[in-house]
Formats: structure tokens, C-alpha cells, sequence
């Protein structure tokens, strides 16, 4: 089973070199953020960013989530589908760079979604 994860992680990985699968990943964030009342600026969903911009995005994201809108982190988390086993190792484990690790986490995660989606289609 941790070898099947694995290769799935490393096609994730590889199909974030693709322009296409970045805006659809992008597009996914925008749609559960937005679920919660966040959104992004509109070139957000149309143009695809490299991976160190789209990272900075959702880390301010992130950020102004946690430190104006708190009551609304968790409900985000849930959308985002973060399991618990990972917000609690994440968090056990973070460090003064927390946040952009966790916005990574995020948009793994996301282009985790797009990837299946595609794959079961």
C-alpha cells in the first residue's frame, strides 16, 4: 500500500509540471476557498502560475485566514480534505516555516483531487 501511495504521489508530482493540470489545480483551490467565503483575484482561475508563485498565493491566503478568520480554519480544513492524521503530525511538528509548508500540503492535496478526478473519469 505505501508503494502504491508513493507512485501516486510521484505522478502528482510530475503532472504539476503541466501548465493545464496547475490552472485545473488552481481552479480547485479557488472553488473550496470560495466555499468558505475566500477568494482570489480573478487571473487566479484563467492564467497558471508557476509553482513558487501559486505557493506564495495560498500562503498569504493561509495566513490572513489564520490570523483574522480563525473560527473559519477548520471548516476550510475539512473542505481542503486534510486528514487528521496529517493537520495533527503537520502541527506536532511545525517550525517558524509552518505556514509555507502547509500551503504546500494544500496544494498537494488539491492536485491530489484533480488527479483522481481525471484518473476515474
Amino acid at each position: 500500500m505505501e508503494n502504491e501511495l508513493s507512485k501516486i504521489n510521484d505522478s502528482v508530482d510530475q503532472s504539476m509540471n503541466s501548465r493545464d493540470f496547475v490552472l485545473r489545480t488552481q481552479r480547485q483551490i479557488a472553488k473550496d476557498f470560495r466555499q468558505h467565503g475566500f477568494e482570489f483575484e480573478a487571473e487566479f482561475e484563467t492564467d497558471a502560475l508557476t509553482l513558487s508563485k501559486l505557493l506564495k498565493i495560498v500562503q498569504l491566503k493561509l495566513g490572513d485566514i489564520a490570523e483574522n478568520q480563525s473560527s473559519k480554519w477548520l471548516p476550510l480544513m475539512y473542505s481542503l480534505d486534510i486528514s487528521e492524521k496529517n493537520y495533527v503530525h503537520f502541527f506536532s511538528n511545525a517550525d517558524k516555516n509552518w505556514l509555507e509548508d502547509f500551503a504546500m500540503l494544500v496544494i498537494k492535496r488539491e492536485a491530489q483531487k484533480v488527479f483522481f478526478r481525471e484518473k476515474l473519469r
